[in-house]
């Protein structure tokens, strides 16, 4: 009786596990494919969210929005690009050394936490109340220790790596 993975003693055909290395090896060859098209629609994201901007500073100067709206889009569009830039430099690092890195992804979450924060804190203009402020307010605290927690692991994580234990007497 053979088990999966190995040849039969009898036959010549290769067993399930023979199967599942050849799916496997084609996923794996197919995985770059996949990051590459994604990294290209990012990259067309990319372009269409720096158009997006350049109109939103077109309509802030020409005062066809308020000035505190117009800032507010221009920032939430600067940090979009921000973040649509390091999701393609997450990718790009992925494609070139085949590995992810947990700090990118990180960054991305900070900025869009904060991106978040200033949505939020520019509807405070518009001045809600009752049950709109106290979900705004929940938001907002919830955003705020979104934040901190984010940033305390992108600290924690640089200052595993700069930690390298010393060798000990005796060993390698």
């Amino acid at each position: 009786m053979s088990e999966i993975g190995y040849m039969t003693a009898d036959s010549d055909t290769p067993t399930h596990g023979a199967l599942g290395r050849r799916l496997g090896a084609l996923v794996v060859g197919f995985e770059p494919v996949i990051y590459a098209v994604a990294f290209l629609l990012l990259v067309i994201s990319a372009v269409l969210v720096v158009i997006g901007s350049a109109d939103a500073v077109v309509a802030a100067v020409t005062r066809r929005v308020d000035a505190i709206d117009g800032g507010v889009l221009i920032l939430d569009r600067v940090l979009l690009v921000l973040i649509v830039a390091e999701l393609a430099y997450t990718l790009r690092t992925v494609l070139q050394y085949r590995q992810i890195a947990a700090e990118p992804f990180l960054l991305i979450g900070l900025i869009a936490a904060v991106r978040r924060i200033l949505i939020v804190t520019a509807a405070f203009e518009q001045n809600p109340t009752g049950d709109e402020l106290t979900r705004l307010l929940y938001e907002l605290g919830a955003l705020g220790l979104l934040v901190l927690t984010v940033a305390a692991a992108i600290f924690l994580l640089r200052f595993s790596s700069r930690y390298k234990p010393t060798a000990q007497p005796g060993q390698p």
